[in-house]
């Protein structure tokens, strides 16, 4: 019996006509990988109270999958608009899930953190929040954003201050809730390392690992080398969300030729929730950079309906190789 596979198992192989004599594509259609997901139509601020203003027409024909926004936003936060408990009721009858970015309820970039109580009392505040609100689609609490750069080190040591500490907070108050982290500005081995060293030696991993990807190209080197990382520390293998990715050139992030590797890689190697980054608009509520700063749509918005049209199971496929940028 056939199955119906979404096209999408091929894309990240699409090669000049010049090269194609020389390739050998293996495509086994009885061996499915799994459901396809949409895993990558998400986006960083990509919602906010107003916009996208019509939901129904620019937003659910993508199948969206799970969008980043800040704890909290106005006056005093990181973001002026688009605060999660604002925008979850939004998407939520389309099936799309809110990922809560806690650290944007600080101000700045860096942000602007004052002490540990301070920031304990903002996180129980829309743990709170998020427990009595009456929509069910929050994905779970993004807990700091790019420790590398944003933390500073007057504040401590940002895996036993910040991290074990807030983590345990989440524990007591919200037990079931999915934690995601350590979300790195790029995947560095010996910070992970460190990173999961650590949450594994003090009974704090993360839910989900997260980090940012600027770039397709290494992406499966990375996998493999987190994956490393877990069998190193005795590590149930965890999934991935890359809530934040782009070109290397933010003039290209959204744009179709770019987005196609992310997509299948993200598909094939177990990430959770994959997040289109917002540089090159930059403005909230544009779906990462797929809708224009007039709120239209632009080319790599056709590619995600594309593959917000695809349906069934992928098939396994052997490419010639899996590390190329395309």
């Amino acid at each position: 019996m056939f199955k119906k596979i979404p096209a999408i198992a091929l894309l990240a192989f699409t090669l000049p006509a010049s090269a194609l004599a020389a390739v050998n594509l293996n495509v086994s259609l009885g061996d499915s990988i799994k459901p396809v997901t949409h895993v990558a139509t998400g986006s960083l601020y990509g919602l906010t109270e107003t916009l996208p203003s019509d939901i129904t027409k620019d937003v659910a024909p993508l199948k969206p999958n799970v969008f980043l926004s800040p704890a909290r936003s106005g006056s005093g936060r990181q973001q002026g608009i688009g605060g999660a408990f604002l925008v979850a009721p939004r998407v939520e009858s389309i099936g799309a899930k809110i990922q809560i970015r806690l650290a944007d309820v600080l101000p700045g970039w860096p942000y602007k953190f004052q002490n540990m109580n301070h920031w304990k009392n903002e996180v129980t505040s829309v743990i709170n929040d998020k427990l009595k609100s009456n929509n069910k689609n929050f994905d779970g609490y993004e807990i700091w954003n790019e420790p590398d750069g944003t933390w500073k080190n007057e504040n401590g040591d940002f895996n036993s201050v910040l991290w074990k500490q807030t983590y345990d907070l989440i524990r007591q108050l919200d037990p079931t809730a999915k934690i995601i982290g350590p979300s790195y500005s790029y995947y560095n081995s010996s910070r992970m390392d460190a990173f999961v060293k650590y949450c594994s030696q003090n009974n704090c991993m993360p839910d989900v690992i997260s980090w940012h990807q600027w770039g397709s190209a290494n992406f499966v080197n990375t996998v493999e080398s987190y994956r490393s990382i877990e069998k190193k520390y005795n590590v149930s293998p965890r999934p991935f969300s890359i809530n934040e990715y782009s070109s290397e050139e933010h003039s290209e992030e959204g744009c179709p030729g770019v987005s196609v590797p992310f997509i299948a890689k993200f598909e094939r190697y177990g990430v959770e929730s994959a997040m289109i980054s917002w540089w090159f608009v930059p403005l909230p509520g544009r779906l990462g950079s797929l809708l224009t700063s007039n709120n239209e749509r632009g080319g790599g918005w056709w590619l995600y309906k594309w593959y917000g049209d695809m349906s069934g199971y992928m098939a396994k496929v052997t490419p010639p190789t899996t590390r190329a940028t395309a």
